[in-house]
């Protein structure tokens, strides 16, 4: 019952509350030109419910928030029916002022009196929680039950079948009309109570495509996830598929000595910060995040799928990369912090790409030994002295021709084969 709002709750409770003070205006202006009544009580109950209702949905239009959702939610519930009980009785007051045998009509009026039932039931449908719709339901009955009985408790009224008689006398109260709103009643409620779990199935795959959406978000550039919603492809229930990939693998030099001198919450945001920075190098080159290790940025290039020389993005995104770290070094110098450098190694070849994990928790993942060939060349910038090393294979498709030396059959550990490396001056 506490749970808090989503956006969805919030997004609607909003809307309840503007057309609540739209009503509150209209019986302002209904008070000002149509009531005529000479009971005075009667004048302070229908002025007090809109005037105090005004403030109480502006302040709810202006304040809610997820936290308070459900306190908000309950108070306008109870507040609206409160309010309108108040206004009725406003309006019915006369009518206590009178003894039985001067209510005439009141018999016929039965067949009027639900009326307000439908009318203030159907608000229920802006809840999208269940207690809510039963509870506001419950007290909008309270209302027509009430003149019910206060009809019923005049002698003079009678239930009456015979059209003629129903016509004729005012006391009389129309068996056949009030049995129709009582099934009238009942088909509403159960009507209402459809439309709101179709309404919560709904919102709850809306919800559902908003975090799929997210997620890609988390993952690929706006323009490559952009164009996997235009082309209505289904990526998390996508089977695995052999691709060529560029991999790129960053990571902070002296990160673990830097993070012991450091308070928890810095190395957090020291981390946010970089990969933040990262990310952005990442998606203006057409790349998609794979994921965070530790101090570590893992990218690819080339997924869901090519993007024309994916080498080349991937090279350009490290080039890309060293560049805004030294506009962030530029930027933390002046604030009085240590610089921080990094480390670069990108490879390029054939991998398994496609989602894995299970229905709680599914990853969109690249599988294969260009991965690890990757990290195992960035780890190599130690060795050789640099921030920035590259394969023979993406060097190869990218023409490197200036700032460079080649390594030869350089040994990768846990891998027989030996692989030619370029070393990258900047």
């Amino acid at each position: 019952m506490l749970k808090e709002g989503t956006q969805w709750e919030l997004k609607s409770l909003k809307i309840a509350f503007f057309i609540f003070g739209i009503i509150s205006l209209y019986f302002i202006l209904d008070n000002i030109f149509l009531n005529n009544s000479e009971i005075p009580l009667s004048h302070i109950f229908k002025w007090s419910v809109p005037v105090v209702w005004i403030p109480f949905v502006a302040i709810g239009y202006i304040y809610l928030n997820p936290k308070n959702y459900p306190y908000f939610l309950f108070t306008t519930i109870i507040a609206a029916h409160l309010g309108t009980f108040f206004f009725t009785l406003g309006g019915e007051l006369h009518i206590y002022y009178m003894e039985f045998d001067e209510r005439v009509g009141q018999g016929a009026w039965v067949g009027h009196i639900f009326r307000i039932f439908f009318l203030i039931g159907i608000t229920a449908l802006f809840f999208s929680r269940l207690w809510a719709v039963l509870l506001w339901l419950f007290l909008s009955l309270i209302q027509p039950m009430r003149q019910v009985i206060l009809t019923l408790q005049n002698p003079n009224v009678y239930f009456e079948s015979d059209w003629k008689t129903i016509i004729s006398d005012g006391w009389a109260i129309n068996s056949f009309i009030l049995r129709e709103n009582i099934t009238f009643m009942i088909f509403f409620l159960i009507i209402v109570l459809g439309i709101f779990l179709s309404n919560r199935n709904l919102v709850k795959s809306m919800v559902k495509a908003e975090r799929a959406n997210a997620v890609l978000g988390r993952y690929f550039s706006p323009e490559i996830k952009d164009e996997i919603e235009q082309s209505d492809s289904d990526l998390a229930n996508q089977k695995p598929k052999d691709l060529d990939v560029a991999i790129l693998f960053t990571d902070i030099v002296g990160f673990t000595k830097l993070s012991e001198k450091m308070d928890p919450k810095d190395v957090l945001a020291l981390l946010s910060e970089y990969q933040s920075i990262m990310i952005e190098a990442i998606f203006e080159n057409k790349g998609t995040v794979d994921k965070f290790i530790g101090d570590a940025v893992m990218a690819n290039f080339g997924t869901p799928k090519s993007h024309g020389n994916d080498a080349q993005n991937a090279f350009d995104c490290a080039l890309a990369m060293n560049k805004k770290l030294k506009e962030w070094n530029a930027s933390r110098l002046e604030k009085g912090l240590s610089q921080i450098e990094h480390r670069i190694g990108i490879h390029y070849g054939p991998c398994v790409v496609g989602n894995t994990g299970s229905d709680q928790r599914t990853e969109f993942a690249v599988i294969g030994d260009p991965v690890n060939v990757a990290s195992r060349i960035c780890d190599a910038c130690k060795q050789f002295d640099t921030n920035f090393i590259i394969s023979k294979d993406v060097a190869d498709r990218i023409g490197v021709q200036d700032n460079w030396k080649n390594i030869k059959n350089f040994e990768i550990r846990g891998r027989k084969e030996k692989l030619n490396l370029v070393k990258i001056y900047l």
